[in-house]
Formats: C-alpha cells, structure tokens, sequence
C-alpha cells in the first residue's frame, strides 16, 4: 500500500517512475517463546538468519560482556548477555566453548522493557533478544524453543527522476520504504520518506529546468542490512556509477527526542582518531547539508558516518561522495543536547525504535517540518550545483 501510494503520488506530480526488483534472502520466524520452570512466559524475539533449535536446561545471566569464555558460568543451558562489546556471533563462540547451547542478548536501556530484534549472522549458538527488565529477573531453568527458516523473496526499489538535468551529473536522494519487522515504522522510516516524497513534488513544476538530473530512490530491504540500495550499486556499470555525483540519505528525522544530526563526511578535523570518512567530496555535501539547518537559524551537531547504519553505506563504499541527516535512533541523549534541543536527557533520541510503539503518537511534528525544509534545501542547491570542490 505504502509503495501504490508514493508512485501515484510521483506520477500525478509529473514523474516518470521506475522499479528495480530486488532478490534477498527472507527469514520468517515459526516459533518464539521461553516458559520458565516457575511458568513464566517471556517475551523473546529470534534473531534473523540464526540456528533454530529447542534447548531446556539451567539459564544464567552474565555480568560481563560475554565475549570470553570464562564470562560465562559452567553448566549453563541458556546464557543471557549484554549487548555490545562485541558481535552477537562472537558472543556465542564464546559461550559454546563452555557448552551453553542457546544466547539471549538484551540492551542495557533506560527503555527496561523495549526488545529490539536483529540479525544474527554467523553465530554458533541459537540466539534471541529480550527485555533488560526480563533479562535481569531471569534464572533457574526454562524451555526455549526457536524456530524460524529462510526463502528466496523478492523486493522493489522505486525511482523518479528529473526530467531535465545532465545525464552524466546525477545527484541522489534517498529513504528506505520498509519497516522494521516488529514495529509500523513510522518515524523509522516514513517521516523520512514522506519528506523526500514532498520535497519531490515541490521539485516537479521545476524538473526540466534543473541543471543536474535528481533521481529519487525509495529503498526495499533496508532493515535487512540495506539490501536494496546495495542491489542497486552492485548492479551499476562504471559509466552509471561515474555519472552519480553524490548521495544524500535520510533516516528517523523526527525522533520524539531528537537532536539534528547531520552526518560527518570528512573526519580531517574530527576529534575521533580513525572515525571514518566519506569518499572525496562528502565534507562539501556535509556542508550543504548543515547550511539547511542554518538558514532557519537552528542548531544542529555533526556524527560520525558510522552512527547511522544505512543506504549510504554502498555507495560510500563505491566511492559516491555520501551525506545524509538524522533525528537519533538508540542513543542516550546528553544533558548538553536536552539544552540545546529540548527533550529529556538521559532518555533515547527514539524510545520506540523498532518496537510497536513507533506510530503515528512517535513523532515530533516540528522537526519534522525543519528537517523537510533543510531536505529541499540541499536538494535544491544540488540541482543546479554539484561542484564537491568546495
């Protein structure tokens, strides 16, 4: 429904559009559920693409990392570890060593009761994700019983593009379609994409008289690891690939607790030692990108191009000069942005992040319209400008 509506919005607005199907590989969950020996039900979530697999025995959370062997307590059946410090999969290594034979992983949140599913490649261990609340009350024994399979599916990347502009002088701009599996998906990702779909339109009356075509991409696939805009460079030529000047990217812009982000394409004055840097050229777009905000006299604050895992990772890694902005996804808010921003501090920028609570009540309505007005206004400076010569 939401892909009918954004092309028959594109196309009424004048818009010739096109579609890219998109192969990947599915994963659908059969079974999820955890009944303690006290019969206890507790809410887990399987993680995408791991092993299914039954397992009944002693469950014992770990105080460390998990991501040694000795962190884990023997004779433990089910062992539940924080996220973080490591991969899931190295986890599970670990904890195999010492014969735990299924992992729930949860993250330490002020959010105690958020479960937030993901994939799990490459683990030696069935795995699954739960609350910190649950986490830290679990112990004893239990059942758990995980069960899911992968299939060959089939995705869509849609497209519009200026009817005007040089051919050889592209400029993108781009949000992902989909949602996360476990939650509606509206500021991850439709406010996003409901601004570019905007911004598109107000582009319209003026497509054949841009200087630069502008190509609108709305991604398929994109919470399973951008699997739609990956597609889509992998299946470039070089001349096509060379005739993109830059990407621009969007994601989650009106988190309830959001702080303008705009990502850091150029890290040669970034207090970060060895935070990553876009290709030649991303330090202009970030420019352009925070002079948006600028002139609407707001605030904003730069993060590294790895804080925001999305489309414009295989372009980036093509060498497509790459930008893009953000409200915040899962980190904490600090006091310094509650006082520059608003909101609370000490809370997550989006608290509903892939969780069912992501509706239409999980967004803030005036960043909206300052992120979508920043949006055109990079848009619009790329259309008829693409010199990253600075």
């Amino acid at each position: 429904m939401s892909r009918e509506h954004l092309e028959g919005v594109l196309e009424r607005a004048g818009y010739r559009v096109t579609t890219q199907s998109v192969p990947y590989r599915e994963f659908t969950v059969d079974t999820e559920s955890l009944i303690t020996s006290a019969g206890a039900r507790v809410r887990v979530l399987m993680a995408q693409y791991a092993p299914s697999a039954r397992v009944e025995g002693s469950i014992a959370r770990v105080t460390a990392s998990g991501c040694a062997p000795t962190d884990y307590p023997p004779g433990t059946a089910i062992a539940v570890a924080p996220s973080g410090a490591c991969t899931t999969a190295a986890k599970t290594i670990a904890a195999s060593e010492t014969g735990v034979r299924a992992l729930l992983v949860h993250d330490p949140s002020p959010v105690v009761d958020s479960v937030i599913r993901r994939q799990a490649t490459g683990t030696a261990l069935p795995v699954a994700f739960v609350s910190q609340r649950d986490a830290e009350s679990l112990s004893g024994s239990g059942v758990l019983e995980l069960s899911g399979r992968s299939s060959d599916a089939t995705t869509v990347n849609v497209f519009a593009e200026t009817a005007g502009g040089r051919a050889d002088h592209v400029v993108m701009a781009g949000a992902h379609l989909d949602s996360g599996e476990d939650g509606p998906g509206v500021n991850d990702n439709a406010t996003s994409v409901s601004a570019l779909l905007e911004t598109a339109v107000r582009l319209a009356p003026h497509q054949h008289r841009v200087a630069n075509r502008v190509r609108f991409a709305f991604w398929g696939a994109e919470e399973l690891i951008n699997v739609g805009s990956t597609h889509y460079v992998t299946t470039r030529t070089p001349e096509e690939l060379a005739a993109i000047r830059l990407y621009l990217n969007w994601e989650l812009i009106a988190s309830p607790n959001f702080v303008r982000f705009v990502v850091d394409g150029d890290d040669s004055d970034h207090p970060d030692v060895g935070a990553p840097a876009g290709p030649p050229g991303s330090g202009v777009v970030e420019a352009v990108l925070t002079q948006g905000y600028r002139v609407q006299g707001l605030p904003f604050r730069t993060a590294d191009l790895g804080d925001i895992r999305s489309d414009q990772e295989p372009f980036a890694r093509a060498g497509v000069p790459v930008g893009g902005a953000f409200g915040g996804v899962r980190g904490i808010k600090t006091a310094d942005e509650a006082a520059v921003f608003g909101g609370i501090a000490g809370q997550p920028y989006d608290p509903c992040y892939h969780q069912p609570c992501d509706d239409l009540s999980n967004v803030h309505v005036r960043a909206l319209g300052e992120a979508m007005r920043a949006m055109a206004w990079a848009v619009g400076r790329f259309a008829v400008d693409d010199d990253l010569d600075g």
